[in-house]
């Protein structure tokens, strides 16, 4: 590139960062870019593999409505450290449910620091924890369980953004759905230690909410932490929204590291730790006008 070309360019895709975005950027996307989104949530269950899952009567009306994925795998077994994967993009070093000690252990980079340095909002939401950014094992006879709250491990974050579930329907009436949003359901909900209809069941009275919350430039992920504990550990992964094709099925092979990946494109975020090396989930988006993020942008001007 000429120095005259990069002196034109350069102002024209700071601009675009600034929000402020020229036809010939826009025009530029391809139409396997991932596109910006104001706010995503992703819903995790619980320790089913994918033929179990997908048969569910209301599970099986997501999966019509949005792109699920043929080849969708957890990372390992048993629950914890697939949590922390996805929220941090390694699993720490962690390989058992076991609560680990008071406090935070951990400061690398995961999704909440992530968020908070790029000017992102976030919240968790995890049904039956007592009270916001509490550090407890277990509560209300287990349904909470730390295990599957990976936010609490980490000492670089902001914890008040830890809430009861609760909390959720409150911010979404008040307008402060955060642009990144995860929801654990308590270990009954979630399919844990209760049959799955119970979970489908819980999916049906929640899931509605969440696709209207998210508004026309959002996405909602449904995924499990793991399988039945088989060795292939296929898990049933969905997106939806109105950014994604309905009834579209992917056969790319993604892993919670993937999903990481995608989840920092679609917010603006850098990507980091293992996601830095997965490609990002690029067959599943429909034909919705896309507002280009900063990163996105980065790229588009270098590459």
């Amino acid at each position: 590139m000429r120095h005259t070309e990069l002196n034109r360019a350069v102002p024209r895709a700071l601009g675009a960062i600034g929000g402020c975005f020229s036809m010939w950027l826009v025009a530029g996307v391809a139409a396997a870019e991932v596109p910006h989104l104001d706010h995503v949530i992703v819903v995790i269950m619980e320790n089913h593999s994918y033929d179990e899952a997908r048969v569910l009567p209301y599970t099986a009306s997501l999966i019509a409505a949005g792109t699920s994925f043929t080849d969708s795998r957890a990372i390992t077994h048993p629950s914890q450290p697939n949590y922390v994967a996805l929220w941090s993009g390694s699993t720490q070093g962690v390989t058992s449910d076991t609560c680990t000690p008071a406090g935070s252990p951990y400061s690398t980079e995961n999704l909440g620091h992530a968020c908070e340095t790029a000017g992102l909002t976030w919240k968790a939401y995890s049904e039956d924890l007592p009270a916001a950014g509490s550090a407890v094992c277990t509560a209300n006879s287990s349904k909470y369980a730390r295990k599957h709250a990976p936010w609490t491990l980490f000492s670089n974050l902001t914890h008040d953004n830890e809430r009861p579930y609760t909390d959720f329907a409150t911010d979404v009436a008040q307008g402060a759905l955060p642009n990144l949003a995860f929801v654990v359901p308590n270990q009954c909900n979630d399919q844990h230690s209760c049959p799955l209809t119970t979970g489908d069941t819980w999916l049906l009275n929640n899931m509605p909410a969440m696709l209207q919350a998210v508004g026309p430039h959002g996405l909602v992920i449904l995924t499990y932490d793991e399988d039945d504990k088989s060795a292939g550990n296929q898990i049933l992964t969905v997106f939806l929204g109105a950014p994604v094709l309905a009834n579209h099925t992917s056969a790319q092979h993604v892993t919670h590291y993937t999903i990481l990946r995608t989840l920092c494109e679609v917010l603006g975020a850098p990507p980091f730790a293992a996601a830095t090396t997965e490609t990002p989930i690029l067959d599943v988006w429909g034909a919705t006008p896309v507002t280009l993020n900063a990163w996105s942008t980065v790229k588009l001007l270098f590459r």
